[in-house]
């Protein structure tokens, strides 16, 4: 039993990576541990299951729905990476200092719970900049490991090598801090199922190509850390497209005016309703609850291709973890091949160049095209197989599948072993 711990949360981590020829250094791990599959938290985007797995509560609780939503007290949108300030439930490490006063603890590149109460963390800002806390950490990893691979505008992301970096600076500040707990997230092989589609030749390479990065962080680690690695969301293949706020403007819902940056974006103020789409899932927001069943009868159409649901009850919204204030007046799922587009504007004339609400979906190449997305996530699970996995070194203290929820209380539960 380890002394200090260290959570790995892996987008796409899936049970056959976890073997000699795959992320072999994860397959060492778990001949120490044990394996036991995980079944995802719902909504399955970037921000919710992490958030789930550091609070051990669902979006209904902790609050972040998803990589953006809109704020409407503030009337302003809200996307990763998200403050600590936005988290409604105690993440761990806050337990865990409640419970070891003097704990150390640390965050690496997580899309919530920015500038949280840490000892040393790093994260990218929305303009891809690397910062640190403190402060002076950043300047000082980078000069001795180099700096951190930035994209050139209109090119392809470093991702390999931006993920690398973070886990080489993981591992020398755990080395040299050895925090209680580390919390690294290691987001590649998400990226390039985003990106490439989960099931094709660049996904398989990625697996193998992040084992790269990964082997020389787990050997780093001292006998005395616990390793714990968790499938942080899983990608489905995709090949329809869904714009919402296409249909809101088709039905006049939707109010547009020039942006100054050229083109048209959507006016929040004036419009009756507009959609913020995020991979999977979407959150119709109305300023008059008057239009809810036009808006929901006008996606409900047999004739609208990918809809897999149409929220509006809030017992629908309560049987699916997401009852909160948060939460669209209507919400869209898709199928899991399919997602939602941002698209308010139907010619490329209309198209703005910038996006200063927060509507569009972007990357490192900014607003993202269609021909950028292969694979999506955040819908409910297509089957009952589909499951993520944690791995651990320690062996699993049940049989059966963990919930991504648990996982929290795994960790808190290795340090109430170790008091």
């Amino acid at each position: 039993m380890g002394e200090r711990a260290v959570l790995l949360s892996v987008p796409q981590l899936q049970g056959r990576h976890v073997t000699p020829g795959g992320l072999a250094s994860l397959e060492r791990v778990a001949r120490r541990g044990g394996t036991t599959s995980m079944e995802l938290a719902f909504p399955g985007l970037a921000a919710s299951a992490f958030t789930t797995l550091v609070t051990g509560v669902g979006a209904n609780q902790h609050g972040i729905l998803g990589t953006r939503y809109y704020d409407r007290e503030r009337q302003e949108m809200v996307k990763a990476p998200i403050p600590d300030s936005a988290v409604e439930a105690p993440p761990v490490w806050r337990r865990l200092r409640e419970a070891k006063p003097n704990a150390r603890t640390m965050l690496w590149f997580p899309p919530t719970g920015i500038g949280g109460d840490v000892d040393f963390g790093a994260w990218l800002e929305g303009d891809g900049r690397l910062r640190t806390r403190p402060g002076p950490l950043g300047e000082e990893l980078e000069s001795r490991i180099g700096p951190f691979p930035m994209t050139s505008p209109g090119q392809e992301p470093q991702r390999l090598a931006a993920n690398l970096w973070m886990l080489r600076s993981a591992a020398l500040v755990i080395a040299e801090n050895k925090p209680d707990l580390a919390i690294v997230r290691v987001p590649y092989m998400g990226q390039i199922a985003r990106r490439y589609g989960p099931d094709g030749r660049q996904a398989g390479r990625a697996v193998r190509e992040l084992e790269e990065g990964l082997a020389p962080f787990l050997d780093k680690l001292g006998k005395d850390v616990a390793v714990f690695a968790a499938t942080e969301t899983l990608v489905t293949p995709v090949n329809t497209v869904i714009r919402p706020n296409l249909v809101l403007r088709d039905l006049g819902l939707l109010e547009l005016r020039a942006s100054a940056g050229g083109g048209m974006e959507v006016d929040l103020e004036a419009s009756a309703a507009f959609a913020v789409t995020d991979d999977q899932l979407c959150h119709i927001y109305l300023s008059e609850r008057s239009q809810m069943g036009v808006v929901a009868s006008a996606f409900a159409s047999e004739s609208l291709e990918g809809m897999a649901g149409v929220i509006t009850s809030g017992r629908q919204k309560v049987l699916l973890g997401i009852d909160h204030p948060r939460t669209g007046d209507v919400v869209l799922v898709a199928q899991p091949d399919a997602w939602f587009a941002p698209d308010w504007w139907s010619t490329p004339k209309e198209r703005p160049a910038t996006d200063h609400l927060g509507l569009m979906r972007t990357s490192e190449l900014g607003p993202t095209r269609e021909d950028q997305v292969q694979g999506s996530l955040g819908g409910p699970p297509p089957g009952p197989d589909y499951l993520g996995v944690l791995v651990s070194s320690d062996p699993p203290s049940a049989a059966g599948p963990c919930a991504e929820h648990q996982v929290e209380r795994l960790l808190l539960g290795l340090f109430s072993t170790t008091a």
